[in-house]
């Protein structure tokens, strides 16, 4: 999977982080579906969000070309990628997830991808929209040259313990991180040094995602929480690190 003279373990955790890290950090990927006449692969780039588990979740047109194809075949694979100031793009992480992609009609699914992405909420509510999840069957990971191979979805899924206790807590635990000083809200989102107002847009049992305007930040925890009080303990050791 890795560069052969790296500790295979070791190797394995860090395609793991890296991979669970762009599926938090996306906004934006390329999603291949198959076109209902001939079969044919057609990639469109699509609005992509995170569930509690890290699953992508889309923000659809049932008028859309892609979510036609979906009807007829739910097949598709997802390619998200991670900002690239500088240097070859293709030495940069990025990660395939292949699946089929199912309908989602839960309001905390729209609640999460609106978090995200904001300005969705312009035609979140045009009567076409609906929300949709891939259902992850395929991981493929590339690392940048000598770092690539295949993980399994257990890998880069997070466990959904606690979800209820925690989505129900969301906003007053959101409440909490905001009411931070800006430097310490810059701290947690690893980009002290930065001149941005950052904000705490959801959270999750492994972390806490961030937003300063169209940047996105990912605060990782050490170990997972289950309930609002490991939950804050969690986040009192990023404070504190």
């Amino acid at each position: 999977m890795a560069n052969a003279s790296a500790d295979p373990d070791k190797a394995h955790a860090e395609a793991v982080a890296d991979a669970k890290r762009l599926m938090r950090l996306a906004r934006t990927g390329a999603l291949a579906t198959l076109e209902a006449e001939g079969g044919s692969p057609l990639t469109t780039l699509v609005g992509v969000a995170s569930d509690f588990d890290g699953a992508p979740l889309f923000l659809m047109s049932t008028l859309s070309r892609h979510t036609r194809n979906l009807a007829r075949d739910p097949r598709a694979s997802l390619l998200l990628t991670g900002a690239r100031d500088r240097g070859d793009p293709l030495n940069h992480p990025r990660v395939t997830l292949g699946g089929r992609v199912d309908l989602d009609p839960a309001s905390r699914a729209k609640s999460r991808y609106l978090q995200r992405n904001r300005k969705a909420a312009l035609y979140a509510g045009f009567a076409d929209f609906g929300m949709f999840r891939l259902r992850i069957e395929s991981v493929h990971f590339n690392g940048g040259f000598g770092r690539a191979g295949a993980l399994t979805p257990a890998d880069v899924l997070a466990s959904r313990a606690g979800e209820a206790a925690l989505t129900e807590a969301e906003e007053r635990l959101l409440a909490e991180v905001n009411a931070l000083c800006e430097a310490a809200l810059a701290r947690i989102a690893g980009h002290k040094g930065a001149r941005l107002t950052w904000r705490a847009i959801g959270l999750d049992g492994e972390g806490l995602d961030l937003a300063a305007g169209a940047r996105a930040a990912r605060a990782q925890f050490r170990s997972q929480a289950h309930d609002p009080a490991t939950w804050r303990a969690r986040l009192r050791e990023l404070l504190a690190g």
